[in-house]
């Protein structure tokens, strides 16, 4: 069952923040992505393998060659929150655990589409795929999601995103909105990752990252930090001091480059969200940047 400070926070979204999402996300803006749809985007010099019905032939008599039109998808969309449940979102060293945030995220998205009655979908993954729900109409079934969400316990293993991307691929067989929210804790090399790639270029894919601040800097003092590994169990002693601050520091601005290099080179948007503040408000923030586009 949801905590009712959880509950407290889910309400607070449902009635407020949701609202100001709902104006910026799926159905007010035009979709990335090109497909079937009437929203024109551009005109290109046909290339074989072109789907010939889309030749317009007006363009083509005046440029004296054929030209293909192209379209934006259709901008009403299927909705699909793929979670995280590995052992690391149980981390929480600030005000919000990874588990919360990710809760939260969750309840402004669905509170969201409600309104407009969106095909939501929900998808659970750890180093394995352990729910997923086709997407289908979300009324009356929002707090179930959110109840879904929030008892599956945490998985043993570490975080393995390639077979939660594949089952995606296989699975959705129309173009949705794919939210991944993880923490990317992974030994997977995302920046070569073919698999996210043709997720990609098939629906339109927003990464969001959450972040425990304990995961961007040691924390003050000298001595010792005794730190377990949520996914393995190991336990590591860390020296508390400047050098040591850096070196962790630098490592994780660098794991934060290599994670926003893998998302640009995948062309898949991406949002990192912390756990010391709201973290409803950096996704309000990406869907505005996503209108100004």
């Amino acid at each position: 069952m949801i905590p009712e400070t959880v509950m407290r926070e889910l309400r607070y979204i449902e009635v407020y923040t949701a609202k100001k999402i709902r104006t910026l996300r799926v159905g007010a803006y035009t979709s990335p992505l090109r497909g079937p749809g009437f929203d024109f985007d551009e005109h290109q010099p046909y290339r074989p393998g072109d789907d010939v019905r889309r030749i317009d032939w007006n363009v083509t008599a005046r440029m004296n060659a054929p030209y293909v039109r192209h379209t934006h998808a259709e901008r009403e969309l299927n909705l699909m929150i793929a979670l995280d449940v590995s052992g690391s979102m149980e981390l929480g060293t600030s005000h919000y655990s990874k588990k919360e945030a990710m809760t939260f995220i969750t309840g402004s998205l669905l509170f969201s589409a409600l309104p407009d009655q969106i095909n939501t979908g929900f998808m659970a993954f750890a180093d394995r795929v352990v729910a997923f729900t086709q997407p289908r109409r979300t009324r009356g079934a929002t707090w179930a999601f959110l109840e879904q969400c929030w008892s599956l316990a945490p998985q043993p293993g570490g975080t393995a995103l390639a077979p939660a991307i594949r089952h995606l691929v296989r699975a959705l067989k129309k173009t949705s909105v794919v939210f991944l929210v993880s923490d990317f804790m992974t030994d997977e090399n995302l920046l070569d990752s073919r698999d996210l790639a043709v997720l990609a270029t098939r629906h339109d894919v927003i990464a969001v990252v959450l972040e425990d601040p304990a995961e961007r800097a040691l924390p003050a003092g000298r001595g010792y930090l005794h730190q377990r590994d949520l996914e393995s169990g190991r336990d590591v002693a860390v020296a508390l001091g400047s050098r040591s601050r850096r070196a962790y520091a630098d490592a994780a601005r660098r794991r934060r480059e290599l994670l926003a290099r893998a998302f640009y080179r995948a062309s898949v948007d991406h949002v990192f969200v912390p756990t010391d503040r709201s973290p409803v408000e950096p996704m309000i923030e990406l869907f505005a940047n996503r209108m100004r586009r």
